[in-house]
């Protein structure tokens, strides 16, 4: 088979042929200089040591002496790294460069790595067996290259996982997916979370996202998406997938829709599972349709019971006879707006009627403005404070 030979030659690949046509009729200077298309091929690469990098069975293979490269159509088959199959992959169609050491894929493609049954989706993909290296999507300026400007997005899924970005690169040897783009990521089971971010690591073996820059993390009442029940936005953060919880800092800011509530600080750290949230920065935090504020050095928040734990230097606010609470600690539950505070609490009322009080303990409305505030046990004083038309 003189023209198998001759692309064997040429291109540095170990190539099974059954071919169709009539090969006897070409010469080896024919073979060399000619277009070569074979049919129902299989090739494989090895590596200095006879390990393979890969292998590829297409319906057709064309190689071309002039840009020595190979272009295939019909194809599937494996990827290698260290001897170990570790990608199954199909695709309508690729090209071999550099003699064997650089693989494009393109269309329809779906490659599968076989360890933890990662699955990546899409129209392009580029396989550099020795730097162990997977591109896929819209990667710099290389689409064009390889067969034209790429539209289409990344898929890339685990079982647990899914996300969706511009281009990716994966780093077997370093456990690492990069996501660039625009990228969107879902659970697949509950709790029904989405995570975006301009670009995302995944560390699929640590089941961890990383993000760099702005990360916003979305929980949904249902699989379908639609009812928003809470948002966490931050310069940068992480999610630890297995055990849903989010870790964000910077310009951190929570949003609980059920509650109508909002909580900034520098670093908050959501327990998805638990729904609590644990802000150890000072926090500023606003319900605005109770015209309601307060900040703290500190706070606790628990979606689920609808109560906030504020610690240190606490300031509430309402509008309502434009009170204003200080404590060392309050317990502010915002379904009722029933408060406890404990520790130096200072409470003061402008109106209705005007009204300054102190004590180591309050309790009350924070909203309507109608707290009892209860003296220590040398001075045993309560004083109540009701306003006009209560």
């Amino acid at each position: 088979m003189v023209i198998a030979i001759g692309v064997v030659a040429l291109f540095g690949l170990r190539t099974c042929v059954a071919s169709r046509s009539d090969l006897t009729e070409f010469g080896s200077d024919e073979a060399i200089d000619a277009e070569l298309t074979l049919q129902a091929v299989t090739l494989e690469q090895p590596d200095v040591d006879g390990s393979l990098l890969w292998r590829l069975e297409a319906d057709s293979v064309t190689y071309s002496p002039e840009t020595q490269r190979a272009e295939l159509l019909g194809l599937k088959g494996e990827f290698y790294e260290e001897g170990e199959k570790i990608y199954t992959v199909v695709a309508d169609e690729g090209e071999v460069e550099q003699n064997g050491n650089t693989l494009f894929l393109r269309g329809n493609l779906i490659a599968i790595r076989i360890a933890d049954d990662l699955t990546l989706e899409g129209e392009l993909i580029k396989w550099q067996p020795k730097q162990g290296l997977l591109r896929m999507g819209d990667f710099e300026n290389e689409t064009v290259a390889a067969g034209g400007e790429l539209r289409s997005p990344v898929t890339i899924s685990s079982p647990t996982v899914q996300a969706v970005a511009r281009s990716l690169v994966v780093n077997n040897k370093q456990d690492r997916v990069n996501m660039d783009g625009g990228v969107t990521a879902k659970n697949k089971a509950e709790p029904w979370l989405t995570f975006v971010s301009e670009a995302l690591i995944w560390q699929t073996e640590q089941s961890l996202i990383r993000a760099n820059q702005q990360l916003t993390v979305e929980r949904f009442a249902t699989d379908e998406y639609e009812m928003l029940t809470d948002r966490l936005v931050g310069g940068s953060g992480n999610v630890q997938l297995d055990e849903n919880i989010v870790t964000v800092e910077q310009s951190v800011q929570l949003n609980s829709l059920s509650e109508g509530l909002s909580a900034k600080s520098d670093r908050a750290v959501w327990d998805v599972n638990a729904q609590t949230v644990e802000m150890n920065q000072p926090v500023d935090i606003a319900q605005p349709a109770r015209q309601l504020t307060a900040s703290a050095n500190q706070a606790n928040i628990d979606l689920a019971e609808q109560i906030i734990y504020l610690i240190g230097n606490v300031r509430a606010n309402g509008a309502k006879n434009d009170t204003r609470l200080a404590a060392d600690s309050v317990t502010w539950e915002t379904a009722t707006q029933q408060v406890e505070a404990e520790g130096n609490v200072r409470y003061r009322q402008a109106a209705n009627p005007a009204a300054t009080l102190s004590g180591p303990r309050a309790i009350g409305n924070i909203e309507d403005g109608t707290l009892v505030v209860i003296g220590d046990e040398s001075g045993d004083v309560v004083t109540e404070i009701v306003p006009e038309g209560l």
